[in-house]
């Protein structure tokens, strides 16, 4: 039964990675004229995920976790709602948020190395907790936002982050995963 749900749980990791590259991918190559269409589905969709996770809260159990996602639901659901009012200064609170998650994700991912990878004697525990430090720069680089002030410039490098991040999640999956053949 326990591996059984480990072995789903593995798949849905893979999945959701394949999904987020096929995301970045879809971003490098979407026209410029969609900019704002694909900044406005953004934008319903933190707001869509943020009402989903206040929903998850009230339902739920009410333990210190679901406290914290609480948080970032209602902060998701106010990013949302910006980014659908003031179309203007978005590139603003966009690297902020993408930058904040990049950066959250290269510290997952360099604990992962460290405390799990290293410890269970993978050989290539280094070349995770190098991309994930590559992963905290490319936060740190989009959240000074220093090289691109058009829209058009910033989806391409929020796909290309994307496109990265996902591969980390793959990497972070094969070298840290505690079971082989499930």
């Amino acid at each position: 039964m326990l591996f059984e749900a480990l072995g789903k749980l593995k798949h849905q990791i893979i999945i959701s990675s394949i999904l987020m590259m096929i995301l970045g991918l879809f971003l490098l190559i979407v026209p410029e004229e969609y900019d704002e269409i694909l900044v406005r589905i953004l934008g319903y969709a933190a707001l869509l995920l943020g009402g989903v996770m206040v929903w998850d809260f009230i339902g739920g159990n009410r333990k210190f976790k679901d406290y914290i996602l609480f948080i970032a639901a209602l902060l998701l659901m106010v990013l949302g709602i910006y980014v659908l009012i003031s179309i203007d200064n978005t590139l603003v609170v966009l690297s902020v948020f993408f930058g904040i998650l990049l950066i959250v994700d290269g510290v997952h991912s360099a604990a992962h190395a460290w405390m799990y990878a290293r410890r269970a004697g993978e050989k290539w525990w280094w070349v995770l907790l190098v991309l994930s430090v590559l992963l905290i720069g490319a936060g740190i680089i989009i959240l000074n936002n220093p090289w691109w002030d058009t829209t058009h410039s910033f989806v391409k490098v929020i796909g290309g982050t994307v496109l990265f991040a996902s591969a980390v999640g793959i990497v972070r999956l094969i070298l840290v995963w505690p079971l082989r053949n499930v």
